[in-house]
């Protein structure tokens, strides 16, 4: 399978798209049962889902690549809840960011068009604001974070004390290439200069900050004519894994308020620490060129041994790093002295495969029915260490990276990044100021974010899940 894989490719389209209104919106109050195994008479029900596909030129199977095994079950189950429930399922596939642009088109007119639409969160986010999705909380059970995604992955889609999109966690494949920032391993170039394994490191729960420094001079070999650097990163994705790797949240509740975790005393020790290694300690260890694009050539072309990208360019298409390399391992950022062991966090700007139901969907009710029996669980894919251990042989080269990989995007963080949370972070390996001085410049900006969108964002996630959020 992993040879189909690599034949098509997955081009991903971001569309940065923000707004800020909200729209009252009537409850809808479930009257049948929606476990999957209930079979409803919909008396013909014909629903309208629009998917977000790759490229225009690319064919999709509910966000799969046809004629794989997901796609293949995927459609199974398509007929499955036809036949059973008497309705009729049409996917009308566009282009990321198109989809979003009908849900809002349709809200402005009045107009049904969509009753379920899958894009990016980054797409609806504006829209949730607006009041143009529906509220799904009296819609599904989403407490059932096993098959809707934790908390933490849908905290964009979360707005004043309402969840407005799931993603399909269930289903394998799809959401690995939506979030950021694992740390890519040349395995050959570890051998062929005699270094031990990180991943070794990692097992033995040693791979911490002072180690990464040591690896990053040892992985960093001047040649004749050109040099294999350590790492090869975009320094914005450098400084947020290492502050996120010393067991900080971007925003987190505190004595009943929102503050950010850059101002608590781990998230200053993490960027002080990422501050040092990216400017100072390893300086000469980092390559130079830290284009987002160009660091995944340079790590293709063998420039660096460590390599730290988004799951797009490791997973997404038939020219991404794991479909064209044929021996690279996967590592989580090291972890501090005030991370939980063992526990990896990953950070994401938006997720992919976003599932909404639109406000004017002709019934919500029976869409979020259908939605429902859909995104089950597949039968062979029951348990996540049955989805980690077809990863481990489709798609990764040994177990222990589909094991980071999925223990990242569990633990994955939702970053503000369009509101402008990021911009202290990112300026600490960026800036000649001190980190004391950036958090002092910072403070005003960040706390009008937090007023104006987080604090709603979060009240949500209270709201919806308690204050024991990820448990």
């Amino acid at each position: 399978m992993r040879k189909l894989i690599r034949t098509v490719a997955l081009l991903i389209v971001f569309v940065f798209v923000f707004s800020a209104c909200q729209a009252a919106e009537p409850e809808v109050v479930p009257e049948y049962e929606t476990e999957s195994g209930s079979n409803v008479n919909l008396g013909g029900f014909k629903l309208n889902w629009g998917y977000a596909k790759s490229g225009s030129k690319e064919e999709n199977v509910f966000g799969f690549i046809p004629g794989t095994a997901f796609a293949d079950l995927a459609l199974q189950r398509k007929k499955d809840i036809e036949n059973n429930n008497n309705c009729t399922i049409d996917v009308t596939y566009g282009d990321f960011g198109s989809i979003g642009n009908v849900v809002q088109t349709s809200a402005m007119s009045g107009e049904s068009i969509f009753d379920i639409a899958t894009d990016e969160s980054f797409v609806f986010v504006q829209y949730m604001r607006a009041g143009y999705l529906a509220g799904l909380s009296s819609l599904i059970d989403v407490l059932n974070t096993d098959k809707w995604g934790t908390p933490s992955m849908l905290q964009s889609l979360m707005w004043k004390d309402e969840l407005y999109g799931v993603v399909p966690y269930a289903w394998p494949d799809l959401l690995y290439t939506t979030f950021g920032y694992p740390i890519a391993v040349n395995e050959n170039l570890i051998a062929q200069y005699g270094h031990e394994d990180p991943r070794e490191y990692v097992e033995a729960g040693t791979w911490t900050w002072d180690t990464f420094e040591e690896c990053l001079h040892q992985y960093t070999h001047p040649e004749a004519d050109y040099t294999v650097y350590g790492m090869a990163t975009h320094d914005a994705y450098f400084a947020m894994m290492m502050f996120l790797s010393n067991g900080v949240a971007l925003s987190e509740y505190a004595d009943g308020s929102v503050v950010c975790g850059a101002y608590t005393d781990p998230g200053f020790a993490a960027l002080e620490r990422a501050q040092q290694i990216y400017r100072v300690n390893c300086r000469e260890c980092f390559h130079p060129d830290d284009n987002t694009a160009n660091v995944v050539s340079n790590f293709k072309a063998g420039n660096s041994i460590l390599l730290t990208t988004y799951g797009y360019d490791l997973l997404g298409h038939s020219n991404s790093i794991m479909y064209v390399m044929d021996n690279v391992g996967i590592l989580p950022y090291p972890q501090g002295p005030n991370a939980t062991p063992g526990e990896y966090k990953g950070y994401h700007e938006s997720m992919r495969y976003s599932t909404s139901i639109p406000i004017n969907a002709k019934d919500r009710e029976t869409a979020a029915f259908i939605l429902n029996a859909m995104y089950e669980p597949f039968d062979e894919y029951k348990t996540k260490e049955d989805i980690i251990e077809y990863m481990a042989t489709q798609t990764f080269f040994d177990i222990r990276d589909a094991r980071v990989y999925a223990n990242m995007l569990e633990n994955n963080e939702y970053g503000f990044f369009l509101e402008g949370a990021r911009s202290l972070i990112q300026e600490t390996v960026e800036s000649n100021s001190t980190v004391a001085q950036l958090r002092e410049k910072y403070e005003s900006q960040y706390q009008e974010i937090v007023e104006k969108y987080i604090a709603h964002h979060y009240s949500a996630k209270v709201a919806l899940y308690g204050d024991e959020t990820d448990e």
